[in-house]
């Protein structure tokens, strides 16, 4: 009868319900401790191995999030979050500020956050009308190339907005009056055409957008200078103020976070 007759949902195939009843209640009473009992026994006879695969597993999985935030492929996008307070503890390579928080370690790039310390600057003297500008004492006349001119005509507007002022002066060159302070230190001649040569390589973007890029880029910490004790907290200090401090004004990011979790597992203590 139908009603006495079980059919498996996925083959199809029908069994009568007593007899299914029958083996359930014989198997019940040759294996008492049921599947769960049989688990425990396994469990504890293979404790050692089980938990010593997990534990590669674990650090395998931790390695490859690791790897793809330090090569950038395949990382889920960074958050926007505020940091943590971070306590610095030196700099590896004179590249990376090595620092501890509450959630771990974090090896920050040294010049993709001071572009984003330095971008955010920008961006608000920009905003405020304001920009941080150093005036010429003498008006410096610099000769550009064709591209330099028609980048310059291009730009004349976001250029003036950030604390440039220049006017055309002769044939190719241009009389520089006022510029960024980023740029007023050191060779002043050099740094404007590295900054323009900069500014030609970006290539996203809005124009305000692409100058402030450029002058975050050219006036960040160089990868390879030694910096003092002081001058990593206060980069730190700064990148903790900034509003998106986990990735330079490119979207490269600022740093990778190691878990205190993920140093246990590698140490064996997890």
């Amino acid at each position: 009868a139908p009603e006495n007759t079980y059919v498996y949902p996925k083959t199809g195939q029908r069994a009568c319900r007593a007899c299914l009843r029958a083996h359930a209640r014989k198997r019940a009473a040759t294996h008492p401790e049921g599947k769960r009992g049989r688990a425990q026994r396994y469990y504890e006879a293979n404790k050692e191995k089980i938990l010593e695969r997990s534990r590669e597993q674990g650090l395998r999985r931790e390695d490859e999030r690791a790897g793809a935030a330090l090569s950038g492929e395949g990382a889920p996008p960074t958050p926007a979050a505020a940091l943590p307070a971070l306590r610095v503890i030196g700099q590896f390579a004179s590249v990376y500020i090595i620092a501890e928080g509450p959630e771990g370690m974090y090896l920050i790039d040294q010049h993709a956050a001071h572009e984003r310390v330095l971008y955010e600057r920008f961006c608000a003297g920009r905003a405020s009308r304001r920009p941080e500008v150093q005036g010429l004492l003498e008006p410096l006349a610099l000769e550009l190339t064709a591209g330099q001119r028609a980048l310059v005509e291009a730009e004349a507007e976001a250029l003036t907005d950030h604390g440039f002022e220049l006017e055309p002066f002769g044939d190719g060159s241009y009389l520089w009056r006022s510029v960024p302070a980023a740029l007023a230190g050191g060779d002043l001649r050099e740094g404007l055409v590295r900054f323009l040569d900069v500014m030609a390589e970006e290539d996203g973007g809005e124009r305000r957008d692409r100058v402030a890029m450029s002058l975050a880029c050219h006036g960040a910490i160089r990868a390879g200078k030694t910096l003092t004790s002081e001058e990593m907290r206060e980069l730190v200090r700064s990148l903790e103020e900034s509003e998106a401090p986990h990735t330079c004004p490119h979207g490269r990011p600022t740093m990778v976070h190691v878990s205190a979790e993920m140093l246990a597992r590698g140490f064996g203590r997890r």
